[in-house]
């Protein structure tokens, strides 16, 4: 995650707000398998289980990087809640299959990342050509490709985990912008 020093700025929060029953392990598989496809490294940073009388709550935290270049990476932010949690098997064409039923939200940020590999970190002078980079030589690369292009992929995720959801409103307008 980006220390103090370096510049990164986070998204707006996209969210999938589902209550029923999942394939937890497929939603699990198919974010993961997205984000591991497009270079990313995940790490899960927090996984948290409070058990209650009627099912559990649960929470999981994923970060997810990707070096763009030397001074630049994307980051994702992925953060599972599930509420009221309770696990049941059932039989889909002759194999068991363990389900979820759960009011489920998940978040998806994205933010972009300067100075990746720290150099611009070690000194006053190293901050202030850091500060002057990106106010002044990176600023419309960063608005116009870097962060409009993760933005879109974002929607790309939100609308492949809503597929896998079999939600309604399948389908992403952007996809084909990136």
């Amino acid at each position: 995650m980006a220390q103090k020093d370096t510049l990164q700025e986070r998204s707006l929060t996209q969210r999938i707000l589902y209550k029923g029953i999942f394939d937890l392990q497929a939603v699990y598989q198919v974010v993961h398998d997205w984000l591991a496809s497009r270079g990313y490294m995940v790490h899960e940073s927090k996984f948290k289980t409070i058990n209650k009388p009627v099912g559990r709550e649960r929470q999981l935290n994923w970060q997810a990087y990707r070096k763009v270049t030397e001074f630049v990476a994307f980051w994702v932010y992925v953060e599972w809640m599930f509420n009221d949690a309770v696990d049941f098997e059932v039989v889909e064409n002759g194999k068991k299959k363990t389900l979820t039923k759960a009011q489920l939200v998940i978040s998806v940020q994205h933010a972009v990342e300067l100075d990746f590999a720290r150099r611009f970190t070690k000194t006053e002078l190293h901050r202030h050509l850091l500060s002057f980079m990106h106010n002044w030589m990176y600023r419309k690369k960063i608005d116009t490709l870097w962060e409009d292009k993760l933005r879109f992929k974002m929607y790309e995720l939100v609308a492949h985990i809503k597929e896998t959801l079999n939600m309604m409103t399948k389908g992403n307008e952007h996809y084909d912008v990136w």
